[in-house]
């Protein structure tokens, strides 16, 4: 295997000095075949308007995409192509609300050298001292979208997840379902975030993620409660601020929207019901599901912003008075 190190350049040594080396988190999204929602793509390009944050390094992107399959989109003017959009990936320097630093690693999931990249940032983990890394995914579910979202939460160490830490972490070759261990295997796609964790843990490096599960009926709509809850739970498990009442006043518009386009739709509105029928019965058995699966709820301090705006934007009139527009 060639040098991985090849993969990335640091864009600088002022930014480079910027950086603690200590205390880290590294918080990736890296949408590719499957971003349900566009939750990840949207939770991502929410972080880098709302934080601070300093690009550290770039990737040679020549080497990771497959242009063919994933073809970049070309601006043409009737004339002559004005630009080509390549995208990138790259890992920041990111700030939350509460000016604490964190790393940020986004753009799409490679389709070629997972091993070598996996590899490459291994080598970033251990070169800035991470101390925990966090992924975030989405895919699509048959669950209704009026009810809470759930996520998926995984670790390559059970004690991330308030689990007893028993399971060894696979050696190197290791196949799954090697060892004796009686928790439900299932076979899915692989993500390269999978291959991710998996190496991180054979380096001894503590890494975790969490897959929103997005209704399938909007699968290739853009849905910010998928992102929204995503980011809720980085931010609880990476111990940061993140600014989420403007993502939270996003998902009510959409909801709102959504809500209209069903009231004009009833084969769509059959499957809602019919979605939400299957989930409350699930909801009420008293079998726990053997996955690891939490919900996602509003924060008291969302509740709390979201009451005050709500007070403030009803100040002084009447309850019998229309609002003024």
């Amino acid at each position: 295997m060639r040098d991985p190190r090849d993969l990335y350049r640091f864009e600088s040594a002022d930014v480079l000095a910027e950086v603690p080396r200590t205390g880290l988190t590294l918080v990736h999204a890296l949408p590719g075949l499957v971003d349900a929602g566009n939750a990840c793509r949207i939770a991502s390009t929410y972080l880098r308007d709302e934080l601070r944050h300093l690009r550290l390094v770039t990737f040679d992107m020549d080497e990771l995409l497959d242009y063919r399959g994933s073809r970049p989109q070309a601006v043409f003017d009737g004339t002559s192509y004005t630009s080509v959009d390549i995208p990138e990936l790259t890992l920041s320097l990111m700030y939350d609300e509460s000016d604490r630093p964190f790393l940020f690693l986004d753009g799409p999931e490679p389709d070629l050298q997972w091993r070598r990249l996996a590899e490459a940032l291994t080598d970033l983990v251990e070169f800035f001292d991470v101390e925990r890394v966090v992924g975030m995914q989405a895919v699509p579910m048959a669950v209704p979208h009026t009810r809470p979202i759930g996520l998926f939460a995984h670790a390559n160490d059970p004690a991330l997840l308030g689990r007893p830490s028993t399971r060894p972490t696979p050696a190197p070759g290791t196949m799954l379902g090697d060892d004796e261990d009686d928790s439900p295997e299932i076979l899915v796609p692989a993500a390269f975030g999978a291959l991710l964790e998996l190496q991180l843990g054979r380096a001894d490096h503590a890494a975790m993620g969490y897959a929103a599960q997005i209704p399938h009926y909007l699968t290739r709509t853009d849905f910010p409660a998928g992102a929204l809850a995503l980011l809720r739970r980085v931010s609880d498990a990476a111990g940061l601020d993140l600014p989420l009442v403007h993502l939270g006043d996003l998902t009510d518009a959409a909801t709102v929207a959504l809500q209209g386009t069903l009231e004009q739709n009833s084969e769509v509105r059959q499957i809602v019901t019919a979605l939400e029928e299957q989930y409350d019965s699930l909801s009420e058995g008293s079998d726990q599901s053997p996955l690891s699966t939490t919900m996602d709820l509003p924060t008291a301090e969302e509740l709390g912003e979201h009451f005050e705006r709500f007070l403030a934007d009803h100040d002084g009139e009447s309850p019998d008075e229309p609002r003024s527009a």
